[in-house]
């Protein structure tokens, strides 16, 4: 008997309903199905803050609800300081959160955990790795969708160890944060390699929970520019980098990322395929596309780009 079988095509199927009529054993069998594109939606969030878990202020509590019912987040991730955490010397091997040495860790992950609700509100919890000036100075890095944390007080843990270590996990995400001449700007964007690449999947453009353009914002464009120019395939993000509460609407910046969904998995995926970008407009919507295909996506030597651009606001747009 015939417990599977596949049905492969010579033409590109259009959009609409379609019938597939297979002939098994002089019985026709049909099978009616319908071509169709996938539905994104917009989703607006945050991907850099932290609480009095390392160096800021406000319980892990509070913030998870402050992003969800306050700023009214689609999706929030913490992502304190590893250096912050009780056994950070460690060097960890686990496959769940729940084995680790450190109760801090647990309790951001149990936590963040019990917040997270698929198609209601996104919770994330990561960690930043934070080299100083004394460790390298390589820049700082948020890591998420890892069952353990590192720290830089592990002297073994640098940059390029660290990129081994994470590559090591595909479904692992990771932002690169402000890069520039204060916090580093990751060796200059060095030791990219394919399986690296992979796994690093955002870099801020913007960074600072001050009003979007005064002294307490940080822009950092060029820096995305370098970055891209270095091989890396990365996109935009745009973080409050909270460590004075006020989660989500400190300013108007905002991380976009483009899903089917509002699950957690499902801004992942956005994430990893790169549909996201970077907002100073808290609501603004951008649909971009070249040969009908999202942002993010990798063209195979085409003969001609397409472009599409769609933008929708509540307030004039001037440029």
């Amino acid at each position: 008997a015939i417990t599977q079988t596949s049905i492969t095509t010579v033409t590109t199927l259009s959009l609409g309903k379609h019938t597939a009529k297979v002939i098994l054993d002089g019985v026709m069998n049909e099978w009616d199905f319908t071509v169709s594109l996938e539905t994104m939606n917009f989703y607006f969030g945050q991907l850099h803050a932290h609480t009095n878990m390392s160096d800021g202020t406000g319980t892990v509590d509070e913030a998870y609800k402050w992003a969800r019912d306050n700023a009214k987040l689609d999706f929030f991730a913490l992502s304190d300081h590893s250096n912050s955490f009780d056994n950070d010397r460690a060097n960890e091997n686990i496959t769940d959160y729940n084995q680790s040495t450190s109760t801090k860790w647990k309790a951001l992950n149990s936590i963040c955990d019990s917040y997270n609700k698929s198609g209601s509100f996104v919770a994330i919890n990561g960690f930043e790795m934070t080299w100083s000036g004394s460790t390298g100075g390589w820049g700082h890095i948020n890591t998420f969708n890892t069952p353990w944390f590192a720290s830089r007080t592990n002297s073994a843990m640098d940059l390029q160890a660290y990129y081994q270590k994470i590559a090591q996990i595909p479904d692992a995400i990771k932002q690169l944060n402000h890069p520039g001449k204060v916090f580093g700007d990751f060796a200059n964007f060095s030791f990219r390699t394919d399986e690296v690449d992979a796994v690093v999947n955002l870099i801020e453009v913007g960074n600072g929970e001050g009003t979007v353009r005064g002294s307490g914002y940080f822009p950092s464009y060029e820096y995305y520019t370098i970055a891209l120019d270095k091989g890396w395939h990365i996109a935009p993000a745009n973080n409050q980098d909270n460590h004075k509460k006020h989660w989500g609407n400190s300013n108007t910046a905002r991380t976009v990322a483009l899903a089917p969904e509002k699950t957690r998995e499902s801004i992942y995926d956005a994430i990893r395929d790169m549909r996201v970008y970077a907002a100073e407009d808290n609501n603004i919507q951008v649909m971009y596309k070249v040969n009908g295909e999202y942002m993010g996506t990798t063209l195979e030597n085409p003969d001609q780009l397409n472009f599409s651009v769609k933008v929708t606001d509540n307030e004039p747009i001037g440029k």
